[in-house]
């Protein structure tokens, strides 16, 4: 996640180009394995046992090394041993960006000295973060820290954007948060949290980003916005949402949920405390939005 973030800080510093990043972030994808890969691939698992984690994984919020030691496939040995064999996210990136002539290796140098001169980052901890720390990692490029439900806000996002890596696609450019009081959708799917506190959540986009959001969570390949395309996107909606109120009644928070809802063309109105978090994904554009509820 440390590297969608990292992209965008270049983006933002006008040091490569929407399309660049896009590109590079696409090419590094096709390198660097997730762990369960090298574990089938180092014969500690197999297909159904990565399957079975990644059931589990759609229900409890935990990394999936941990998931596979807890239900006997791997060891924390094992883990390590795969985690070792993973190339360095950022590096990747950048190796990614010079094999593709946007950046030399000098001006990536350059860049990650000025993001952790930025940040106030010594190498240690960017290496930390770049393991996979995804509370500093939004903590550092979003600032939730004085806003009113900042540190649920923080939590939720956290949450929301490890399982868009997990369950969609790691390549990806997440843009800065915007607070917002209206806003106008071509498609919405939204669910309400209600209990100890109340939140109103929406996933928000046109034809092609729902269409290409859906192939990529679902495994299909939808070629029309239709009502299966509107449920998955409800579906990961709905996913994160649960994964949320078990991270929240762990806390003692006590939370439900409303049934996932799909509207088109309209307005929302009258968003209190809102913010929204447009990704950036090769398909197109989603918008990822979170308010007080009213």
């Amino acid at each position: 996640m440390f590297t969608q973030l990292f992209g965008s800080f270049l983006l933002n510093k006008k040091l490569v180009t929407n399309e660049q990043l896009m590109d590079a972030l696409n090419y590094q994808s096709l390198v660097r394995l997730k762990l369960g890969v090298l574990a089938v691939n180092a014969g500690y698992m197999t297909s159904e046992d990565i399957n079975k984690v990644h059931d589990v994984q759609s229900k409890v919020d935990k990394k999936f090394g941990e998931i596979a030691i807890e239900m006997g496939f791997l060891d924390e040995e094992k883990v390590d041993k795969l985690l070792s064999s993973q190339k360095t996210g950022y590096l990747l990136l950048g190796q990614a960006l010079v094999d593709k002539n946007y950046m030399t290796m000098k001006q990536f140098e350059e860049a990650i000295n000025m993001y952790k001169k930025e940040h106030s980052l010594t190498s240690e901890q960017l290496q930390s973060v770049d393991n996979g720390d995804f509370n500093q990692i939004v903590s550092g490029f979003y600032s939730f820290d004085n806003l009113p439900g900042g540190e649920i806000y923080k939590n939720y996002f956290s949450l929301l954007f490890r399982n868009i890596v997990r369950f969609v696609d790691g390549s990806f450019i997440p843009k800065e948060k915007k607070p917002i009081s209206n806003y106008k959708y071509q498609w919405m799917v939204t669910q309400n949290i209600f209990g100890n506190i109340g939140l109103d959540t929406y996933i928000c986009g046109d034809d092609k980003a729902f269409i290409g959001f859906a192939n990529k969570f679902a495994q299909e390949n939808f070629t029309e916005n239709d009502e299966y395309v509107q449920a998955s996107l409800g579906e990961f909606l709905n996913q994160i949402n649960g994964l949320f109120l078990v991270n929240m009644s762990n806390s003692n928070v006590e939370l439900e949920l409303t049934p996932q809802v799909v509207n088109n063309n309209g307005v929302i109105t009258e968003l209190s405390e809102a913010y929204c978090i447009t990704v950036e994904f090769s398909f197109g554009e989603i918008d990822f939005i979170i308010s007080k509820s009213n």
